[in-house]
């Protein structure tokens, strides 16, 4: 069934209303050039776009208006190109000139096959009209005559311009002067007084922020009445542009107090009742300055540009089209230039590195000095004004999309909206300039008192997201004045800055962030109650007290930095490898405020990570340990040193030296740790820095390993620097791990295996005490039964123990098992306490300093020394009724959760180990935990100075530092622990 009109004119208007709805205003049209007019089309400048001549008109030489066909005259030339009237001339007769009027050849000069009279002999003036200016019967040769005048060269003689001839009637090419009549301003002659604005006060004035006082401006004075008189009454396109550029000038600023050329742009652009390419904002042969009719956030968020970008170099979507309209300062349409090439660059460099910054996904950022007086040099930096576009294409038509100019300078009745972070509040604009040298001028053949320059240029991009297509872009322009009084003499250097900046919705990542934080912190807690309880176990603590809460806020410290670490760790690995491996653009690096919470989670993971550091040393350095010494006397002293000594029947001593020994290795091995910092430190500058791993770090997506130096590079992105680094150490420490646990500790030397030979050796077991009640024993009692003899039975005892002609060294019969983690009884702890009384007391008067202890001290010490190592000999035997232990393997769980699930009422445990769980009061038990302060002291420094030499020295220094205080303060209390003097401890 066919539709009526009636309903087929409602459907059209829904659809139109949906697609408006869908897509808002379209800021796209069709990128015509020049070249793209037909014969009988004409540019116009101020549309951009082709348009037809009128009847008998074809396209003028340049292509930007329209000429009347040979064998035509003109009429009438007044409004647009294509508004010219065109009439035939008499057969017989060519169009003068001039194209005014017809003329007839004589036989002196006849007419030629082009339609033209033979030209002049040689010398003569070619004349269409006589003296009086009326066309001549015949073409002749003669001198010129009023209403016309010479050109520049003689040639020929030209009409007066048509504004004077209109005002005069064609009687005179001046301008007349009388009161109420005809005015001429800017060169232009106008019929009365009432067509050109009246002048005012401030009306030629700049407000330049630093000059002191009003500033005339020369340029304004010469252009400003007559351009706007001009637009208004004859809708002139260059009349019309160069008042644009003179609202420009004035920052957009309109005073309010008279009519300034912002104003008169407004006011003349209301009266346009046409636009141009359904354009709200764009008044039919004005240049458009304005976003006014939709706000700026619809503006920023429009999806009309298809093009989907890629980081191929071999198509054309990897570049960024921008194309810039340019108009000179007076209003005259230069044509259109590719951004490339440095066009908007002031900063001199290569030209790969200058058009890097349009290469897509780029992230650019070009910084320079120029010396003052370089912005006087007029041809250097003309006066051109620019309106920004980007070309796509869309059906193998190519369009152009208006670029919005966000202009910080914008001022607003004493407010800086621009300046804002509200979008909502922004003003977008249309035209800018580079340098204006030119409206600071006082007069035509000075310098000018002020000049302005682009120092901010920042292009603004945000992706839409998975599809490669971007929003529509911005462009930040921010000027700054250079005051010639106070800057010229001294060519004050001046900073120019030009970036190219990627954005993205960062919402769902944030998001993200935020949960994994949320839950992982949640675990945090858990195990840091978890730990906190194994520790109130391992103490004999029943209530939780203030210790308990310093206790739980240590290990809720360690876990919680961790905790931020993995998840910040997880977070730059992601954007490392994706961001890498994109082909069509979809992520763009956080940067600025969005790198902010990567700032901050690495700043507290490492405050946070100090602090555990600080608790593990602490928890080692106040540690109670024993030296068991299992050798026993060989007999008694039979004989005296001297006559009528004393000691004649005593036992004979043991010997210490062995005890010493066996103290010294421990105290060597405190620090000792499974990965070297030096080593570590210098395999990943060298990676970093030397082979160029850092490049990876670039903001760059095109960016490699060592990538050459002609390519930009970009300032490196600290989420890109924070994975590069963290994945080149995390590499390294790994490494460095497998070769120190399956090559180094199997075939070179294993530290705490050693160390466990040697007490057995020695004949002396190590008790440590971490907790009240938990802490580790090294089984060192001899199979032999002594140590203390001569080399000779010694090599005897080794030799045997290799045949399998003695027993095994474990605790437990036929056993090898010498180390333990031990749970004990209270009671046990509360003897040990109270017979170490002595020690302990003498320790904390000497305050663990360097020093011979008193007579009294020394004996009571030495009495408490024997007393408890026969104490811990017979409990270690079975020998005490009341004090027992038992040996046996921890749970799956225990270990998991590193706790004890009995309770030590009866008996204590003691819980076979791997060999080397006495680490734990060791640095390498810890190795994890100091790798990750250690990188983590690396990333803070490189983020504050971004710099991997000096992160690397300082966090060496830092390593240093911290290993000097654990092993001194471990040496201090191993001396007021054990009785064995620091000297002994080298």
């Amino acid at each position: 069934m066919a539709l009526s009109p009636q309903i087929f004119a409602i459907y059209l208007l829904l659809l139109s209303g949906n697609f408006l709805a869908v897509y808002g205003e379209d800021y796209a049209f069709d990128y015509q050039t020049v070249a793209n007019c037909e014969q009988d089309q004409y540019f116009d400048l101020a549309e951009l776009q082709c348009k037809s001549c009128g009847d008998f008109q074809v396209t003028s030489a340049d292509g930007l208006s329209c000429d009347c066909e040979p064998g035509y005259k003109i009429e009438e030339a007044k409004g647009l190109p294509g508004d010219k009237i065109c009439l035939p001339c008499p057969s017989g007769e060519m169009v003068t000139s001039d194209g005014w009027q017809c003329i007839t050849c004589p036989p002196s000069n006849p007419i030629q096959p082009d339609g033209t009279c033979a030209p002049c002999s040689e010398g003569a003036i070619p004349v269409e009209y006589d003296q009086h200016g009326e066309v001549q019967e015949d073409f002749s040769c003669v001198d010129c005559s009023d209403p016309t005048q010479p050109d520049e060269e003689c040639d020929s003689c030209l009409r007066c311009h048509w504004d004077v001839l209109e005002v005069t009637g064609e009687t005179s090419c001046t301008c007349p002067d009388s009161l109420g009549g005809p005015v001429q301003t800017g060169g232009l002659c106008f019929s009365s007084t009432d067509d050109v604005l009246e002048y005012a006060d401030g009306m030629y004035v700049i407000p330049f922020e630093s000059y002191a006082g009003d500033l005339t401006s020369w340029f304004f004075e010469e252009n400003y009445l007559a351009s706007e008189a001009a637009c208004e009454l004859y809708q002139n396109l260059t009349a019309c542009q160069l008042l644009g550029n003179l609202c420009v000038y004035l920052d957009y600023y309109q005073d309010g107090s008279f009519i300034d050329a912002c104003t008169a742009y407004d006011n003349i652009a209301i009266l346009r009742t046409s636009t141009v390419h359904n354009i709200d904002d764009w008044p039919t042969s004005m240049p458009w300055l304005y976003y006014s009719s939709d706000d700026p956030v619809a503006v920023l968020s429009d999806t009309r540009i298809p093009t989907v970008y890629t980081l191929d170099a071999n198509k054309e979507s990897t570049y960024l089209k921008f194309v810039l309209a340019k108009y000179t300062a007076v209003g005259e349409f230069l044509g259109y230039q590719d951004v490339t090439g440095g066009t908007l660059q002031l900063c001199p460099d290569t030209q790969t590195r200058l058009d890097a910054a349009f290469l897509f996904g780029t992230t650019y950022t070009q910084s320079c000095t120029i010396p003052a007086q370089d912005f006087w040099n007029y041809p250097e930096h003309e006066n051109i004004f620019y309106d920004l576009y980007i070309e796509f294409e869309e059906n193998g038509n190519k369009l152009l999309h208006a670029v919005p100019i966000l202009l910080e300078n914008y001022n607003e009745n004493s407010n800086e909206p621009n300046k804002e972070e509200v979008v909502e509040n922004w003003i977008l604009t249309r035209r800018f300039f580079l340098v204006d040298n030119l409206s600071g001028k006082t007069t035509a053949d000075g310098d000018a008192e002020v000049v302005r320059y682009a120092s901010l240029l920042r292009f603004e991009i945000e992706i839409q997201g998975q599809n490669g297509k971007i929003y529509t872009p911005m462009l930040r322009v921010r000027y700054s004045e250079i005051n010639r009084e106070t800057s010229y003499d001294l060519n004050t250097p001046q900073t120019v800055n030009f970036q190219v900046d990627y954005t993205m919705n960062y919402d769902k990542y944030h998001n993200d962030v935020s949960i994994a934080m949320g839950v992982m912190s949640a675990f945090a807690v858990i195990w840091a109650c978890v730990r906190t309880n194994a520790w109130r176990r391992r103490a004999g603590m029943i209530t939780i007290d203030i210790i308990s809460m310093f206790k739980f806020f240590f290990f809720f410290c360690g876990t919680l930095a961790d905790v931020f670490f993995i998840v910040m760790f997880g977070c730059g690995f992601y954007w490392l490898v994706f961001f890498r491996s994109q082909s069509s653009v979809y992520l763009v690096l956080p940067y600025g405020s969005d790198e902010t919470h990567l700032i901050v989670y690495i700043s507290v993971a490492f405050v946070l990570k100090f602090f555990d550091l600080l608790h593990v040393i602490a928890s080692q350095c106040i540690i109670d340990i024993f030296f068991i010494d299992w050798e026993r006397p060989k007999g008694r002293i039979v004989q005296s040193n001297e006559p009528g000594a004393e000691n004649k029947g005593q036992i004979a001593p043991v010997s210490a030296w062995r005890m010493f020994f066996v103290a010294n290795e421990w105290n060597e091995i405190q620090t000792t740790r499974k990965t070297n910092v030096i080593f570590q430190l210098f395999m990943l500058v060298l990676f970093l820095s030397v082979i160029g791993f850092e490049d990876l770090a670039s903001s760059n997506p095109r960016a490699y390993v060592n990538t050459d130096s002609a390519y930009y590079l970009d300032e490196d992105s600290r989420m890109l620097r924070f994975a590069v680094s963290s994945i080149v150490y995390l590499t390294i420490a790994l490494c460095q791990w497998v070769f120190f646990t399956f090559i180094y500790e199997r075939f070179v030397e294993d530290y705490l295996k050693n160390f466990v030979d040697l007490c057995s050796m020695a004949n002396v077991s190590i008790f440590l005490l971490m907790n009240r009640n938990f802490g580790y024993y090294i089984h060192g009692r001899s199979p032999h039964g002594k140590a203390d003899t001569n080399m000779k039975e010694m090599q005897e005892q080794l030799k045997r123990e290799e045949e399998n002609l003695v027993g095994q060294r474990g605790l437990m019969p036929n056993s090898e098992q010498q180390t333990f983690e031990m749970l004990v009884q209270s009671k046990l702890r509360e003897q040990y306490d109270k017979i170490m009384q002595p020690v302990t007391a003498v320790g904390a008067r000497e305050g663990g300093q360097r020093g011979a202890r008193g007579a009294i001290d020394m004996e009571r010490s030495l009495q408490a020394f024997q007393t408890m190592n026969k104490f811990l000999a017979a409990y270690l035997d079975h020998s005490l009724r009341d004090l027992d232990y038992m040996v046996k393997d921890k749970l799956l769980l225990e270990k998991v959760l590193d706790m004890e699930f009995y309770e030590t009422i009866d008996k204590g445990f003691f819980y076979n180990d791997d060999g080397n769980s006495f680490d734990g009061a060791l640095f390498h038990g810890h190795e994890s935990s100091l790798l990750i302060f250690d990188l983590l002291l690396f990333l803070v420094i490189d983020l504050i100075f971004k710099d991997f030499i000096l992160a690397a020295v300082l966090t060496y220094i830092f390593v240093v530092i911290y290993c000097k205080i654990r092993d001194a303060w471990g040496r201090s209390n191993l001396a007021k622990k054990t009785l064995v003097d620091e000297r002994f401890l080298i």
